[in-house]
């Protein structure tokens, strides 16, 4: 396994662009870590505030002036000098540029970098066009900065002094490029989308669920103390348990879907009916998930 450790020479400092403090709050999950819950359904933004500056863990660029301000909040007057992503959505990488045109650097692994342009420029730009961001936040700018500049395979460790933080790959499972952060000290993981909590997950023909699976539990294996997830709530302390909730959560679905099919239903039957067969799960929100997420598994058992 390749590892890097990263230490710090920079010296960044962030950059607020004008627009009105939003409503957006960071809770402290430990000594100089926290987590920025998106509103409504929206991604989540974690960060660590170390002795030489700020890790950032994602950000979705329709509350990025609000998101900023609640990093200003807790960063203390230290600069952003990192920003890494959990996948290449817009939503989880669309505030990547803005940050390293303020001389952030961006970390990643080669799929996800292979997987971000042109894809992130074509989405922003539509965003832009359509009022779901700020246009002065493409317009004018070198998205291009978005693509990591520092790229690991497997693991890469930085040294922010008074914490260490721990990027790591992990493969194909809500997408191809998924990777989590783990904070070793503090027994804290930043799962990006890899978990939604009590929300129903995105997965499609870019996922392998089987994997994520398997992910999930060995996730939750490291007995985590606090686990922030790309979509949903979360509080200090809450550990594993919805790590599991969503291993379960596939289980009861895969299990389903095979005996819709074994007896007889078509996958647009499927896809219609599996709701109901959810159970407990079948009153999350994010309903317009289920189909695709349901074709998926659909594809992953006949592949099988």
């Amino acid at each position: 396994m390749r590892r890097f450790v990263i230490g710090f020479g920079l010296s960044v400092f962030l950059c607020f662009l004008g627009s009105p403090a939003g409503a957006l709050e960071a809770t402290k999950l430990a000594d100089g870590v926290y987590g920025i819950k998106g509103p409504g359904m929206d991604f989540n933004t974690s960060i660590v505030v170390g002795d030489r500056g700020v890790f950032v863990f994602g950000c979705a660029p329709n509350t990025y002036y609000e998101r900023m301000e609640a990093i200003k909040k807790v960063a203390g007057g230290k600069p952003v000098r990192y920003v890494s992503n959990g996948h290449y959505a817009f939503d989880d990488t669309g505030c990547n540029h803005l940050l390293a045109e303020q001389g952030a650097t961006v970390i990643g692994n080669p799929v996800f970098a292979k997987l971000l342009m042109p894809y992130l420029r074509e989405r922003l730009t539509e965003d832009a066009a359509k009022g779901r961001i700020k246009k002065e936040l493409v317009e004018g700018k070198r998205v291009e900065l978005a693509m990591p500049t520092i790229l690991f395979e497997d693991k890469l460790t930085l040294d922010l002094g008074s914490h260490l933080v721990e990027l790591q790959f992990v493969g194909k499972a809500h997408t191809q490029d998924n990777a989590i952060v783990w904070l070793p000290k503090e027994k804290i993981l930043f799962a990006d989308d890899l978990l939604f909590v009590e929300l129903h997950p995105t997965a499609d023909d870019r996922s392998d669920t089987m994997n994520w699976q398997r992910i999930l539990r060995k996730l939750a294996g490291w007995s985590p103390a606090t686990v922030v997830p790309g979509h949903g709530v979360f509080a200090p302390g809450n550990g594993a348990k919805s790590l599991l909730e969503m291993d379960r959560y596939f289980e009861t679905m895969r299990a389903k879907i095979k005996a819709m099919k074994d007896t007889g239903k078509s996958l647009d039957e499927i896809k219609k009916g599996i709701r109901a067969e959810l159970g407990e799960f079948a009153k999350w929100p994010r309903e317009r998930a289920i189909p695709g997420t349901a074709e998926q598994v659909y594809r992953e058992l006949g592949a099988k």
